[in-house]
């Protein structure tokens, strides 16, 4: 049996003070956001909760699926790699970004490069039709399973949350996929958007929702897990032989209301390619006490 812990949205503070210089643009809305109602969802103390539990579980590996930071100061991609590695090595945890890790246009060196060794690759993709140049999509083995993940991460206008894939990520997974299949892996695709058009509204959506749709029914998935809209999701993509479960998470540091409060999920995975087994139990903090605490069991429909 392999475990596979999922967190997402680690919106991480408390939001180090911006220097005057660095407030201009989008980051002017998101501070002040920050302080008019976000500092009072997203606290530290419920997401060390989360991650002592979580560590308690002692899954195999564990998956984050964006946003770790807020507005995209340069304070916070280092507060969030510090985090990272408290979390675990970089064998043990990989992580994707999410829109806030692209909050502003922002370098490589001084944004989600600083967590580099958690978004490497263990696999030569030149065998894809077109092997993408970046860092996504990325693929990392770990025992039965094949973490695949993928960026819908960029800058958007104010106000706006959505995000893509583009054609340079789309382009190789189906033949990612495909050889993942036929390699007998169970196929964990990592996303920060809700995966499926009509999941949440446009200024919030996955552009190319309807591409990867049609991708993930042609070349199939065990299971795609996913982030963003800060509260617990379970749905299904049709795959080539079945349903392909797709799970989100709320935020890690939230403090609710009920359905939205701090919560992970761990997956319970066990047999082969002739027939899978996922067992997901999901964990909660618990506003009256702090304390987290199972608050569902349920096998995975295939």
């Amino acid at each position: 049996m392999f475990t596979l812990a999922h967190l997402s949205d680690i919106h991480l503070g408390p939001l180090p003070r911006p220097p005057f210089r660095l407030l201009r643009g989008k980051r002017i809305i998101g501070y002040a956001n920050w302080l008019r109602g976000r500092r009072r969802i997203h606290h530290r103390p419920v997401l060390d909760a989360i991650t002592a539990d979580l560590r308690a579980q002692a899954p195999d590996h564990i998956a984050v699926t964006g946003d770790l930071v807020n507005i995209g100061l340069p304070a916070e991609y280092i507060a969030a790699g510090d985090w990272l590695r408290e979390l675990g090595s970089a064998f043990d945890v990989s992580v994707i970004p999410g829109n806030h890790d692209a909050y502003v246009p922002m370098a490589d060196e001084h944004g989600i490069g600083l967590w580099s060794e958690f978004m490497t690759t263990d696999i030569d993709l030149s065998f894809t039709p077109a092997p993408n140049r970046g860092r996504f999509p990325y693929v990392r083995v770990r025992g039965p399973i094949a973490l695949v993940g993928l960026s819908t991460a960029l800058a958007t206008p104010a106000f706006n949350a959505w995000g893509r894939l583009g054609e340079e990520q789309l382009k190789p997974l189906p033949g990612i996929l495909d050889r993942l299949a036929a390699e007998k892996r169970f196929r964990v695709v990592l996303i920060h958007h809700p995966p499926l058009p009509g999941m949440t509204s446009s200024r919030r959506a996955l552009s190319d929702a309807a591409k990867f749709e049609e991708i993930i029914a042609g070349a199939g998935a065990e299971l795609v897990l996913f982030g963003h809209n800060h509260r617990s999701v379970l749905a299904s993509a049709k795959g080539p032989s079945g349903a392909v479960p797709l799970v989100g998470v709320p935020s890690a540091s939230a403090t609710g209301p009920a359905n939205q409060e701090g919560r992970y999920n761990i997956y319970r995975i066990e047999g082969n390619a002739d027939g899978w087994r996922c067992e997901m139990t999901t964990r909660a903090w618990r506003r009256g006490d702090g304390q987290v605490v199972e608050i569902d069991r349920r096998e995975l429909q295939y």
